[in-house]
């Protein structure tokens, strides 16, 4: 029976991984070389963020369970870690869902916001000796006040009043800058593959974000449009060839 269900697993992710690339050469495709697809491309792009999430709920379903005679008072911590993954990764398709298809912004980074929270969660869990709470605490109001400190920064530098979307952005940014710096211990200190494949995920989908902001740089400071379009242009493409491999990655990253 244990043997059917491995194999079933094992059946699940090359098809995952196989629809995946796929939808990856297709985006990237559309993207690069068909003008006016933009609809069309967008829509692929949600559908392979939704599948991670459906993946990952078919993936690490009771895995816990399965390996061992437990109650479910008596869950070991890799069962709290992939429904927190799943979570995560639910919440991605909510804000692919705001970001990509109906450009609410505002809501969009919020709910990435609460992304970040959550695998702040899952790597304490992993590099904070037990103190998981005060962990999740010190970062969280770490990362709040550095991003407090690039707001006023940036508020008088420019001399521009603040948006709400600059506050959330700056947040985010923090937050999810602090997660990237354990992901960097955890690629040298680890070597548990799941949190190998997160830490890679993660680091991609960073990178994502950089050229994410790269692309908006114009909307909040202005810059020569000579020396900008090349930026724009690259960043365009650059911003899916990470985020979709960052996400499949952590997708991947459910611990067995």
């Amino acid at each position: 029976m244990k043997k059917k269900k491995n194999r079933k697993r094992i059946i699940i992710t090359i098809l995952f991984i196989v629809i995946e690339i796929l939808f990856y050469i297709t985006l990237l495709y559309l993207d690069i070389y068909v003008d006016h697809a933009v609809n069309i491309s967008n829509y692929i792009k949600f559908t392979s963020i939704l599948l991670c999430f459906l993946y990952s709920l078919m993936n690490y379903k009771n895995i816990s369970l399965e390996k061992k005679d437990m109650t479910h008072k008596e869950l070991p911590k890799s069962s709290f870690g992939n429904h927190v993954l799943k979570t995560a990764l639910f919440f991605t398709v909510v804000s692919d869902v705001f970001l990509l298809l109906l450009d609410y912004y505002s809501i969009g980074i919020s709910t990435f916001i609460l992304v970040q929270f959550l695998y702040l969660i899952r790597i304490s869990t992993w590099v904070s000796s037990g103190k998981v709470i005060k962990s999740v605490l010190l970062k969280t109001i770490g990362s709040g006040l550095v991003a407090a400190l690039i707001l006023v920064i940036y508020h008088f530098w420019l001399d521009t009043p603040i948006q709400s979307e600059i506050v959330l952005g700056a947040f985010y940014f923090t937050l999810f800058l602090s997660n990237v710096i354990d992901g960097i211990g955890i690629l040298f200190r680890s070597k548990k593959t799941y949190r190998i494949l997160f830490a890679c995920g993660l680091l991609a989908y960073f990178i994502c974000d950089i050229n994410v902001a790269l692309f908006n740089l114009t909307d909040y400071l202005t810059i020569n449009n000579s020396i900008y379009a090349p930026i724009y242009q690259f960043s365009s493409i650059a911003m899916w060839a990470f985020y979709l491999p960052g996400q499949v990655a952590i997708a991947l990253s459910g611990e067995m």
